[in-house]
């Protein structure tokens, strides 16, 4: 219980362990295995097809990652001013101590989240190794027998190279994202308790007289 609620609080990733990692690296050097041993001569325009559609989409998965991280970055920045606006709103000497207190526990926690999801965000638009087809690789296909399907060969392994590192920067957006929401939340919930405390501090006083009322009453 106390974990699946520290997960909700604090989203994380388990490392893969060594054997995970040795398992993924077998089955993408069994991807491209199957890829080279391939024989797609029969219907060569139609696997070429497929293959600009598979690479396409793992290049367009990438490139949205990358966009939005930049997105992330831009808000996280133009928020830094906000938070500076609304800190001076959170504690004050004349603020009751128990909305002062809840108000800086949520303060900080946006904090947190905050500088978590900028980290995850420099993780997704972090420089990584990629594979991509050049005008040298497109001039070799074109000297073999059947052009069309060494093409395909060469997109379909550039998907499989890429594979991992695309995985791994959808996941640091889904991070970051995650954390975001986590802060928004955060600030969303200051503002509204500061909006309502005056009804909750009168409804609470309220029950405090009626329960002491009623105490006194049943006392001998």
């Amino acid at each position: 219980m106390f974990k699946l609620i520290y997960e909700h609080l604090w989203p994380r990733i388990d490392r893969p362990s060594p054997q995970e990692l040795l398992k993924d690296e077998a089955l993408l050097e069994k991807m491209r295995e199957s890829v080279r041993q391939s024989a797609f001569s029969n219907r060569s325009s139609t696997a070429l097809e497929e293959a600009r559609r598979l690479f396409d989409a793992e290049q367009e998965r990438r490139r949205s990652a990358d966009t939005k991280a930049g997105i992330y970055l831009a808000a996280i920045t133009a928020l830094v001013p906000v938070l500076a606006a609304i800190w001076s709103r959170v504690w004050s000497a004349e603020m009751d101590m128990v909305l002062a207190g809840i108000s800086v526990v949520l303060f900080l926690s946006a904090l947190l989240y905050l500088l978590r999801a900028g980290l995850w965000a420099f993780s997704t638009i972090k420089v990584s190794a990629f594979s991509q087809l050049g005008p040298y690789e497109i001039a070799v296909s074109w000297k073999s027998k059947n052009p069309e399907e060494q093409l395909s060969k060469k997109l379909l392994n550039s998907v499989a190279c890429n594979f991992r590192d695309t995985n791994r920067k959808v996941t640091c957006i889904k991070m970051t994202h995650e954390f975001l929401l986590r802060a928004f939340f955060c600030l969303l919930f200051i503002m509204v308790l500061h909006v309502t405390w005056p009804i909750l501090a009168a409804l609470l006083s309220i029950i405090y007289k009626v329960a002491v009322i009623m105490l006194s009453m049943c006392s001998p």
